[in-house]
């Protein structure tokens, strides 16, 4: 399930960040412009082929750790909601910004600054919490009106209908 696109990752962390990080190290690091002009699917004429095939490396990279992200999220999310969720849910709740910290920690590596080390604490905590009930997805709840392993209801089986009552009447 995708909680967040490279767009999300892009606004909300900036492009000099995620074009720092995305790129793997073994190559030449890229300029802000040319890797949001690579997630937008734009053209990037003004750019060198190396240039570009590093761009499309680092937005795999970026579609990889936004994967990996969806999954850790799920693993908490599934204790407690059905999935999938719709993407309605999804954009009404904080997923996509836990969902893009997430991927942005998995870009790092082991180079983590404090701040980005503090912002993936704070995620996995509400996840904790999220998972043990101690806070609410409240759109899900207002969507399905069920929380995923809260007691369900079902209708009983009609005892009465036209043809029984027919046969009865008869």
């Amino acid at each position: 399930m995708t909680y967040a696109t490279a767009d999300h990752l892009l606004n909300g962390f900036g492009a000099g960040e995620l074009a720092e990080v995305a790129v793997p190290d073994d190559r030449t690091p890229i300029t802000a412009e040319l890797l949001r002009l690579t997630i937008a699917a734009d053209p990037r004429d003004d750019f060198s082929d190396e240039e570009c095939a590093t761009a499309d490396l680092a937005v795999a990279r970026i579609q990889t750790a936004l994967e990996e992200s969806g999954r850790l999220l799920d693993s908490y999310l599934a204790t407690r909601y059905p999935l999938p969720l719709s993407e309605t849910v999804i954009a009404a709740s904080p997923l996509p910004r836990m969902c893009s910290t997430l991927a942005l920690t998995l870009l790092y590596d082991d180079q983590m600054p404090k701040a980005v080390a503090q912002r993936q604490q704070q995620v996995l905590d509400w996840l904790r919490d999220l998972a043990a009930g101690r806070v609410e997805l409240a759109p899900v709840v207002a969507q399905t009106g069920r929380v995923a392993n809260g007691p369900s209801y079902s209708a009983g089986r009609r005892v009465f209908d036209r043809d029984t009552l027919r046969e009865f009447m008869a």
